[in-house]
């Protein structure tokens, strides 16, 4: 008997190894959540924080440094166009990394429809973020590579 708890100890030890901490996963979660949230408020403030100041933006073949790079050069001015906007992600894998669990990679599908003024859009793709998890305890996308499905043409607007 004394054989068969300490196969199972063992065997419980090795899986929970193997197994992302569950708080931080959930924290992830949520991290991710609060992002489309902010992005769908387009609040330029709300979606700085979810940003390390060095991020690099791996978007449409192009390549953005640094937050305030990505958000005056590129996402500042998309959604300066948008009307209205309804952003999601799905298929949310988190996979933590390094003993001190303060470094993540997060990998997801993400749907974006936008109204604009000429146009009204409709995209999705694949997106994998790096996190790291700063020493304010708070987790920062600190590299984002997104590749999009081909996509039909635009519809105009009558």
């Amino acid at each position: 008997m004394k054989r068969h708890l300490a196969l199972l100890f063992t065997l419980t030890l090795c899986l929970a190894a193997r197994v992302p901490a569950a708080d931080e996963g959930v924290d992830i979660q949520r991290f991710v959540t609060a992002y489309d949230e902010a992005f769908n408020a387009k609040s330029m403030d709300r979606l700085a924080v979810f940003y390390h100041p060095d991020v690099t933006i791996f978007e449409g073949g192009s390549v953005n440094h640094g937050w305030a790079d990505y958000r005056d050069h590129h996402l500042g001015p998309e959604m300066a166009e948008f009307l209205a906007v309804t952003f999601a992600h799905s298929n949310v894998v988190v996979h933590l990394l390094g003993a001190d669990k303060r470094t993540a990679y997060v990998t997801s599908e993400y749907s974006l429809k936008v109204h604009m003024k000429e146009r009204d859009e409709n995209a999705g793709g694949l997106e994998t973020l790096i996190l790291l998890k700063g020493d304010d305890g708070a987790w920062r996308i600190r590299h984002s590579h997104t590749s999009s499905r081909r996509r039909p043409a635009p519809t105009p607007k009558p």
